[in-house]
């Protein structure tokens, strides 16, 4: 049986919008059209949606899912396994937090047992918002959409997936200077800031728009920790274009 991308959709929950972004950007592909051109989802397709959603859920980003399901020995058993413990993981804490409430006498508790219930509430909160917002994608129009892809045509696959084995590596560097407790002007931060802005460069082609969608879509999904390291990295970035300016 094949599908249509509109009975996909509909079938699943999914967008035909988010469908669509999976297959421009090639991390699910339909492997055969109609006559007229129109998307035809296999059960192999639907496999790998499943395995997109799994990572998804694990808190990958798109970039990352798609390196993840071309790598060679690819195993979607451990996917699923650990999709389990994400899940397991969340349960119990809700569990946990469900039993705090039913035993709290509001009234009477004591201040350590309404911070203990603030702080569990709060992590259940973090965690559901999480949740609910992996995998949002930026909001690009029809025409940064077609710039993009060209973009991506002009770098070139293997450029791509060093870009974003690159990202993790930085943003620790990053953490580590600030966790430490350099300031931002430092020398060291600054290159930092410079190998963030080349990498934004390499992906919008220097593009204020596009690095606009690209700025609210990460702000959307931040904890509270990745939001300190963004205004950090920031305060960087302003102190090197002052630089530039001078």
């Amino acid at each position: 049986m094949k599908l249509r991308i509109g009975e996909l959709a509909r079938r699943t929950g999914l967008t035909v919008r988010t469908l669509r972004h999976y297959d421009e950007i090639g991390l699910l592909t339909p492997g055969e059209r109609t006559d007229s051109e129109h998307r035809l989802y296999s059960e192999a397709d639907l496999r790998t949606l499943q395995q997109i959603q799994s990572l998804r859920a694990i808190g990958l980003p798109l970039g990352q899912i798609r390196a993840v399901l071309q790598t060679p020995g690819h195993d979607p058993q451990r996917v699923i396994e650990e999709h389990i413990r994400v899940l397991e993981e969340g349960l119990e804490r809700q569990r946990a937090l469900l039993e705090r409430l039913r035993r709290l006498d509001v009234c009477g508790a004591s201040w350590p047992d309404l911070l203990e219930v603030i702080r569990m509430s709060e992590k259940v909160d973090r965690m559901l918002e999480t949740a609910r917002r992996v995998g949002e994608e930026p909001k690009f129009d029809d025409e940064q959409k077609k710039y993009l892809e060209e973009r991506r045509q002009e770098v070139g696959e293997a450029r791509i997936k060093e870009v974003e084995g690159e990202w993790p590596r930085l943003m620790a560097e990053v953490l580590r200077e600030m966790e430490a407790g350099t300031p931002a002007t430092d020398p060291r931060v600054l290159e930092l800031a410079r190998r963030w802005q080349g990498l934004v460069a390499e992906f919008t082609g220097g593009r204020q728009d596009i690095g606009g969608a690209l700025n609210e879509s990460y702000q959307r999904n931040m904890t509270p920790e990745m939001q300190a390291m963004w205004s950090y990295i920031g305060e960087a970035m302003r102190a090197l274009d002052g630089t530039k300016g001078a």
